[in-house]
C-alpha cells in the first residue's frame, strides 16, 4: 500500500512536472507570437504616418502652389498697371514738354 502511494505520487510529480513544462513552453511560444505581431503592428502603424505624412505634405504643397500662383498673377497685374501708368505719365509729360516748346517758340 505504501508502495502503491509512493509510486502514485512520482506519477503525479511527473503529471505536473509535464503540465509545468507545457506551460512554459507555450507561455514562451505565446511571447514569441505577441512579440512578432506587436512588430508587425508597429511596423504597419509607421507605415500609415508616414503615408498620412506623405499626404499632408503633398496637400499642402498643393494648397502652397495655388496661394503662389494667386500672388503671381496679382504681380503680374500689378506690374502691367504700372507700366501702363507709367507710359501714360511719359506721354503726359511728353506733351507738356511740346506745348513748352511750342508756346515760348511761338507759332509753331
Amino acid at each position: 500500500m505504501a508502495m502503491e502511494a509512493i509510486k502514485n505520487i512520482k506519477e503525479a510529480e511527473a503529471k505536473g512536472e509535464e503540465i509545468i513544462k507545457n506551460a512554459q513552453s507555450e507561455s514562451k511560444s505565446i511571447l514569441k507570437s505577441a512579440d512578432t505581431k506587436a512588430g508587425e503592428e508597429y511596423k504597419r502603424i509607421l507605415q500609415e504616418a508616414n503615408n498620412q505624412d506623405k499626404e499632408i505634405i503633398n496637400n499642402a504643397l498643393a494648397e502652397g502652389e495655388k496661394e503662389a500662383e494667386i500672388i503671381k498673377r496679382d504681380g503680374e497685374n500689378e506690374v502691367r498697371e504700372i507700366l501702363n501708368i507709367s507710359q501714360d505719365k511719359l506721354e503726359g509729360a511728353i506733351n507738356l514738354v511740346v506745348e513748352r516748346i511750342v508756346s515760348n517758340n511761338g507759332n509753331s
